[in-house]
């Protein structure tokens, strides 16, 4: 297949001659996205540290931003340099480089891609001035890759924010994004360039965006897959959620985890959610406070009170066959059966577990927001929400009607279930 550049609305399409692949959904992928402030730091190069990490945790799609001035050295000289951005319109400076590394130089496998768009201009290519860099790094090779135009630029033409840099998968784009550090006001209209780019196709934009979810205004059929929690750590004490996808693919229990390595971002991955993986779930219709179990003993009540859950709020989902689950409280007191949660009663309480029992058998549903789950017990009519009847974000209910936003839960895991894991059938 010859090389093909392709002008597009939103930036431009490089087509690359690979082989074709089976087409593939972006949860048959596994993403993350990493703010690395920097390429190295005070325990050397993150490359051979934080980046070694997520591939053996089994990411295979990450996306870098401030990624350092260049690719690790090891990766030598780019083995491919796309043309320049077309257009006159406005400044075109922007290119793609693809670098090949070894991040196990003494195996025998097929090196990663690293590409890479060069978006600091503070200093010359490869010193220490131009670390604000963005990249994605995958074992795959891309079939093309984008970049979706900056939003705003000077009177002299001149860009006054970042790009998006992007790879196609078969069908589906990812891109990496990095929005201004001064709130973020160029994420939403970047992602509008990144979907007129996509022309339809499915993608996916992960990145530091630079403002919390809940300020990124998005339109419909667009969703949010976050980790629920701060995944920058400000230097004045002020700790917020800045690092996360947005896509056109709506995908049941779908969320992130955060892990945090040697810069000021934690790094997310996005997952399914899985079985057997410990997760705190959370009461979306009363500020994300977390479930977990109001006493110690048998037949205690489950309440949402806090918005960081003690010992007794975190739970996980074991397949009961059929497509159902019991969600079983990971902790217990000694000599103590293990526990279920149990919808015997107008409200949801812990009971010891009872193989078969269908106050103990949940049906997971997916709400129509992303990442929210919906939990109906199999005895039951109605579904698992909080209801003021009971006091305002206290007892959750078993008796909420399926179809009110009291009925909606967040989840977010405890730590990173694995490349392995399978995940909970809705």
């Amino acid at each position: 297949m010859a090389l093909l550049a392709v002008a597009m609305l939103a930036g431009t399409l490089v087509t690359i001659a690979t082989p074709q692949r089976a087409e593939a959904a972006v949860e048959d992928y596994v993403p993350a996205t990493y703010n690395m402030q920097g390429g190295s730091g005070s325990g050397g190069s993150k490359w051979t540290t934080d980046i070694m990490q997520l591939i053996n945790s089994g990411y295979n799609v990450i996306a870098l931003q401030e990624a350092g001035p260049r690719p690790p050295a090891s990766a030598g000289e780019p083995k491919w340099t796309s043309d320049y951005l077309g257009g006159t319109q406005h400044w075109a400076g922007w290119r793609v480089q693809r670098y090949e590394w070894d991040p196990y130089p003494n195996r025998i496998n097929l090196p990663w891609n690293i590409y890479w768009i060069r978006t600091d201009f503070s200093g010359p290519v490869g010193t220490s001035g131009g670390r604000v860099n963005i990249a994605i790094m995958t074992p795959f090779r891309a079939d093309s890759t984008l970049v979706a135009r900056p939003v705003f630029y000077g009177n002299n033409g001149l860009p006054t924010s970042r790009p998006a840099l992007g790879i196609r998968l078969g069908q589906t784009l990812f891109y990496s994004v990095h929005a201004l550090s001064s709130g973020g006001n160029d994420g939403v209209s970047l992602v509008n360039n990144i979907s007129a780019q996509a022309n339809g196709r499915t993608w996916a934009a992960m990145g530091d965006w630079n403002r919390e979810p809940a300020n990124l205004q998005l339109q419909r059929g667009w969703h949010k897959y976050t980790s629920g929690g701060a995944t920058h750590m400000g230097g004045n004490g002020t700790n917020r959620e800045l690092d996360y996808m947005v896509s056109n693919s709506r995908i049941a229990g779908y969320g992130g985890i955060a892990r945090g390595f040697g810069s000021d971002h934690l790094a997310v991955g996005f997952r399914r959610l899985a079985a057997n993986a410990s997760v705190q779930l959370l009461n979306a219709h009363d500020d994300n406070r977390a479930l977990e179990v109001e006493a110690q003993g048998t037949g205690s009540y489950i309440v949402a009170t806090s918005k960081t859950p003690g010992p007794w709020g975190h739970f996980r989902f074991v397949n009961a066959g059929n497509g159902n689950y019991t969600i079983r409280v990971m902790k217990r007191n000694a000599n103590e059966p293990e526990q279920c949660l149990d919808a015997t009663d107008a409200q949801l309480t812990r009971f010891d577990c009872v193989s078969g029992d269908n106050a103990q058998l949940f049906d997971m549903r997916y709400w129509n927001d992303t990442g929210q789950l919906q939990i109906k017990p199999l005895n039951r009519s109605t579904c698992l929400g909080d209801d003021t009847d009971f006091g305002w974000g206290s007892e959750i209910v078993t008796t909420m009607s399926c179809s009110k936003g009291e009925s909606r839960f967040n989840f977010r895991f405890d730590k990173d279930p694995g490349a392995g894991a399978n995940p909970v059938v809705f």
